[in-house]
This record gives structure tokens, C-alpha cells and sequence, in this order.
């Protein structure tokens, strides 16, 4: 839990080392106990709020929640897009204060958020006038009320040991220590340490008000040097932890991300690891179970079999057999047949072995076994029941086969999970190509093909990037990307038909369900903004001069993976080739927003918006990941 110094030390460090004053918010988000703003602007930075605990930038993603709470939703709809215009504590008191609003020839603030890290913590949204527009814990005290339409009031001051006159706190009858911890709103630790670097003793009520003086100037002076110290952050090197065990860091931001990023995260990822290993060992109860049903429905089958097969081997006698005894019961009974059985020694009745009057049934034994059959069926009926049978058993064979492999698919799936979760990374900020702003993929034979996402895009993608030895490729329907094969000139044919593969892909086909379009490349010097006397080109749209080279019936094909650490979308030829992991994505029925969430965890990414705009116009789905052999 951050005290006033901790505070004190981070803000200086958010504004001073970190930077983060004018990054803009991206998307708020509340997970477990925190809420993490997105910021982006220089690089990208998630920036941890959690009340009455913690404030930090963190280098440990952790993935959104699927359905975002109602407080980070309203954080998030006055929040996103404003940018961050300064950070400060109140005071000496643990509260920080974040204003937000728009950069111009007059900065114009538009939001305060107060985060709150005494008590149970909590965290206010007001406008620029104080006025509460919303509040994490609505709160009411008799002389304060954190409530929306509310006016935020600050709470009574603890006191500072910046300015203060140590005479007023020291009464006479309350150990000094005491004393300091209470009214400077320092906490016992600092104030014990006061008391170490004045040389007075921690219990006197009477200490020299000037010792104790030179003690709060000589913490207060202390370099920063943030460490961990049985589990605390300091940011001091403090006499109270001599002999203690010490981990330095280099900024106290690094020491809170440690303690309330990677080790709150591991802790989670454990859990998350348990989880998955249980519903793994229930998932392999069931394959046990399957794999004994599949054996007993074979051996079922096998034996159905077996009994038909045994009824044509022995045709002539159990035709024979059949006859002869559904004729002797019509006539005689099944009580006479059966007392006359006994009786008689013929090769049918030594074949013979029991009768069930009750089923009609007859059981006769050969060579091959025992075999059940009905009196009142022919043989050919008899045996095509036991063939009925088998095949009835062989479908379920199939079934649940078909159902094994679900399960063992299943089973693989939850130890890729349990192994990601398990593996807490820590995130290695990464410099942005100039391509990622378009979309884009590196083709089989590794040439880079780039797209425009837009109208805007489209244009200035041809404009700047089209040159000499390039190819420019489009597919043959109107409103579809401009894409550009960097030198692709030289580019085999697998390298062209993917790049038109992409083209016809983010084209309108996939919206409107078509498996196949037609694209075509030209060189550069065939594309031209100026179009035919009387014809007027849009934004984002070209002309072209001269023979297209036709690409016929290229098919509507996209799969998305991680390639060098960057989300990479394109024709599943290429992505195969050049992405672990990967996965093949259809035209289907979820939204990009949906799919991209899902996809999150698949590919280990902790960035939706990498993912949604990657995936191709329209909903869609993705298929199962294929099987490594």
C-alpha cells in the first residue's frame, strides 16, 4: 500500500522519467480491484490505478474483460481520446489528482480523476469545476460525500512533514513516534525512522523538537533508491531495514510493478493454471470413458459380425434347422418341441442347444460360437438383423470417435492455455514498422505486401509508398484495397497470387459470403490519379493505363497469427509459412470486436485493437488450429 513518500516518488517519476504527460487515452478497463488506462502517443504504456493501494505503469498486460464494468465503461466514454495533462499529489496527503483534456494554444481541461490510496481507496471522475460526474465507491461521511452531481470536497489534511512545526504535534504525554505517524500522516515505518535519523529514543513523549526536526529534513533528503524489502516497496534506502533483504531497482514504478504487476499476475496465472489442469483431468475421465465405450461398441460390432457371417457358413444346416422347427411348433408347440427335443439324437438337434419359447427364439451352437435366431425369420432375415446390427454399432463407433478427437482437440487446447498463463512475460516495448499502419503480411517467399485499411489509407499508401520495382495489385471490384508488392518486380508467382489473395479477401467478397474473385497487378508507372477526359477518381481510388495482368477466381482466404511479435493477418498460405501461432479464420457470424477477444488469448496478444484491425470487413469466425504432426 503506497504511503505519502511512495506517492510522492512515483508521481515525480510518471511525469519526469516516464513521460506520460500528453499520451492520450486509448480504452479504460476494470480488472479485479484495478482499473488500466491504454495510453498511447509516445510508444504505448498501460498506467494501473488501484485505490487505496497502488499507482504504476505496468510492463505486464493482462487481458481485457470480455464485458467491461459500468464504471470503466464511464471512465472510458469521457476519458478516451483526452490526453493526460498533468499528475500531482494533493499535498503531502495520499491522493492524486490526473487532469484530462485537449492540447492547444490553451490547454482546455475537460476531467479530473481523483485516485484515492488511504483506507479502502477510491477513485472519482468530476469536470473541471469538481462537480462528481462518477465514483468507483459512492461514499458518505458528515462532512464529506463522494456521490455523482456531488461537489468532491478533499479531506481533512493529515499534516506534511514538509512545513511542519514539530513543537505543535509534540504534546508531552504521546511517544514522539506516535505522534509523527498520526499527525504527518507519514505512517509508523517513517516515523521510526525519523526517530533513527534524529538519535532520539522512539518512546520519549518530550523528544528536542529540533532533533526531531534534523531527523524529518535528513529522511526527507534521502536519494531515491527504490527497492523491495520483505515484500514493501521503499523508495528510500532506509536505517530501519539494516540487515534486511534488499532488492534494488532502478525506478520505484519498476518495484511497484513488480510486487503489484508480475507477482499479482503469477498469483492469477496460478490460479488459472489450476483451473486448467482440473478441467484437463476432467477432460481426460471423459476420454478414458469414450476410448472403453468406442472398445465396447467395436467389440459389439465385430460380434454382430461374426453372427451373420456364421449364418451364411452354415446355410444348408440352419435353413434346414429354421424350417424344421418353426413347422414342428405351429404344430406342436413350443412345450412338445422342446420334450421332444431331448429325446431325439439328429445332427439338427445336436446343433441345437436351447430353445426361449417366450422370444421365439432358437439358440444353436457350431464351430464358430453360439448363435441366437428367430424361428419366425427367414435365414436371410436373420442374418441381415446381426448385419443391421453391426452397421448400428459401427455408426456409434464413428460418433464417438468423432467425439474422442473433439475431446482430445479440447484436452490440447487447455494445456496451450494452462502453458501461456503460466508463462507471465514481461511486455518489451516495440518500435512500429511504417506498414503497420496499412494492413499487411509477408508473403511465402518473404516479400512485404501492404494494404490500405481506407479511403484515406488507400490514397496515401499509393502515394508514398508505389515505387519503381514495386507491383500494384487490386481486385476486380469496386471500393476493394490498393495493395503494393514492396519489389515486387522480382516476386514468384506464389508471392503475386497471395498478394491478389489479399487484395480480394479485404475487398467486399468477404462481407457479401463470396468464395472467389477475380484481382489483376499492373507495374507503377500504369497507376495514375488522373482518369479519362469526363471521369472523376474519389479519395483513395486510381486509375489504371494499359493491359491488366488478370488474376483468375482467386479464393476468399485468410488466416491471422503472431509474426515477430506483430499481429499479421493475410492469405493461410502465407501465414502458415510465416506465424506461430496461427489459425484459419471463415466467413461467419461474430463480430470482429467478439472474435478479436477470443483471439486474444489464442495468440497470447493483450491488445484487442492490434487484432480488430487486422481481421477482414465483416464477421467471421475462427476454425480450430491445425494439427502439428
Amino acid at each position: 500500500m503506497f504511503s505519502s513518500f511512495d506517492l510522492r516518488v512515483i508521481v515525480d517519476e510518471l511525469v519526469s522519467s516516464y513521460g506520460i504527460i500528453g499520451m492520450k487515452v486509448d480504452k479504460v478497463y476494470k480488472i479485479g480491484d484495478e482499473l488500466r488506462v491504454k495510453l498511447r502517443g509516445k510508444g504505448r504504456q498501460d498506467l494501473v490505478l488501484k485505490p487505496g493501494i497502488a499507482m504504476f505503469l505496468t510492463a505486464y498486460p493482462k487481458a481485457a474483460p470480455q464485458h467491461p464494468a459500468g464504471f470503466a465503461m464511464q471512465l472510458r466514454k469521457h476519458l478516451s481520446g483526452l490526453r493526460i495533462l498533468s499528475i500531482e499529489q494533493m499535498g503531502f496527503d495520499r491522493i492524486a489528482k490526473i487532469t484530462f483534456g485537449l492540447f492547444g494554444e490553451v490547454e482546455l481541461v475537460k476531467y479530473f480523476v481523483y485516485v484515492e490510496f488511504f483506507g479502502n481507496g477510491n477513485l472519482v471522475l468530476t469536470d473541471p469545476d469538481n462537480k462528481i460526474i462518477g465514483v468507483l465507491l459512492p461514499k458518505a461521511w458528515a462532512t464529506r460525500t463522494l456521490r455523482a452531481r456531488s461537489t468532491y470536497e478533499l479531506p481533512p489534511s493529515q499534516g506534511s512533514p514538509l512545513d511542519v512545526d514539530v513543537a505543535s504535534i509534540l504534546d508531552g504525554k504521546t511517544p514522539v513516534v506516535k505522534a509523527l505517524a498520526l499527525s504527518l500522516n507519514m505512517g509508523g515505518m517513517y516515523a521510526e525512522e525519523v526517530c533513527l535519523q534524529a538519535g532520539i529514543d522512539k518512546t520519549d513523549p518530550s523528544p528536542d523538537p529540533d532533533a526531531v526536526r534534523r531527523g524529518i529534513d535528513a529522511l526527507l533528503s534521502l536519494p531515491v533508491e527504490p527497492a523491495i524489502v520483505t515484500k514493501d516497496i521503499v523508495p528510500y534506502r532506509l536505517r530501519i531495514h539494516e540487515g534486511r533483504e534488499r532488492t534494488p531497482f532502478g525506478r520505484l514504478n519498476e518495484a511497484a510493478d513488480e510486487i503489484y504487476g508480475k507477482q499479482e499476475l503469477e498469483r492469477i496465472a496460478s490460479t488459472e493454471v489450476t483451473k486448467k489442469e482440473k478441467q484437463v483431468s476432467k477432460l481426460e475421465r471423459i476420454l478414458a470413458t469414450q476410448e472403453k465405450t468406442v472398445e465396447a461398441y467395436e467389440a459389439r460390432r465385430a460380434a454382430a459380425q461374426a453372427r451373420g457371417d456364421t449364418i451364411y457358413a452354415h446355410y444348408r444346416l440352419i435353413d434346414q434347422l429354421l424350417g424344421t422347427i418353426y413347422k414342428a411348433v405351429k404344430e406342436l408347440g413350443w412345450g412338445e418341441v422342446t420334450a421332444r427335443l431331448g429325446t431325439t439324437d439328429t445332427p439338427l438337434a445336436k446343433v441345437l442347444t436351447s430353445m426361449h419359447p417366450a422370444k421365439g427364439i432358437i439358440t444353436v451352437t457350431v464351430e464358430e460360437g453360439d448363435v441366437d435366431l428367430d424361428i419366425t425369420k427367414s435365414l436371410t432375415e436373420n442374418a441381415q438383423a446381426y448385419y443391421d446390427e453391426a452397421k448400428k454399432y459401427r455408426h456409434k463407433v464413428e460418433g464417438a470417435t468423432t467425439a474422442i478427437a473433439l475431446t482430445k482437440e479440447k484436452i490440447m487446447r487447455e494445456m496451450t492455455k494452462a502453458a501461456v498463463v503460466q508463462d507471465v512475460k514481461k511486455r518489451v516495448a516495440r518500435k512500429r514498422k511504417w506498414y503497420e499502419k496499412y494492413r499487411w503480411f509477408t508473403s511465402s517467399d518473404g516479400y512485404l505486401v501492404v494494404g490500405g485499411r481506407d479511403a484515406a489509407t488507400n490514397e496515401a499508401l499509393v502515394k508514398r509508398y508505389l515505387e519503381e520495382g514495386d507491383i500494384h495489385v487490386h481486385a476486380d471490384i469496386t471500393g476493394a484495397p490498393q495493395v503494393i508488392v514492396k519489389k515486387g518486380a522480382d516476386a514468384p508467382e506464389q508471392t503475386i497470387m497471395e498478394a491478389g489473395i489479399f487484395a480480394v479477401s479485404y475487398s467486399k467478397a468477404w462481407k457479401m459470403s463470396m468464395s472467389s474473385l477475380d484481382a489483376y497487378w499492373v507495374t507503377p508507372d500504369q497507376v495514375t490519379k488522373e482518369p479519362p477526359t469526363g471521369e472523376f477518381l474519389g479519395k483513395g481510388a486510381f486509375f489504371i493505363k494499359g493491359k491488366k495482368n488478370v488474376l483468375r477466381k482467386l479464393p476468399v482466404d485468410l488466416a491471422i497469427g503472431m509474426h515477430e511479435g506483430a499481429v499479421m493477418c493475410g492469405p493461410r498460405s502465407a501465414v502458415a509459412a510465416r506465424c506461430d501461432p496461427w489459425f484459419a479464420l471463415v466467413q461467419g457470424k461474430l463480430s470482429k470486436e467478439v472474435l478479436a477477444k477470443r483471439l486474444m488469448e489464442m495468440l497470447g496478444w493483450d491488445d484487442v485493437n492490434d487484432i480488430v484491425q487486422a481481421l477482414p470487413p465483416g464477421q467471421c469466425d475462427v476454425v480450430a488450429p491445425p494439427r502439428q504432426e
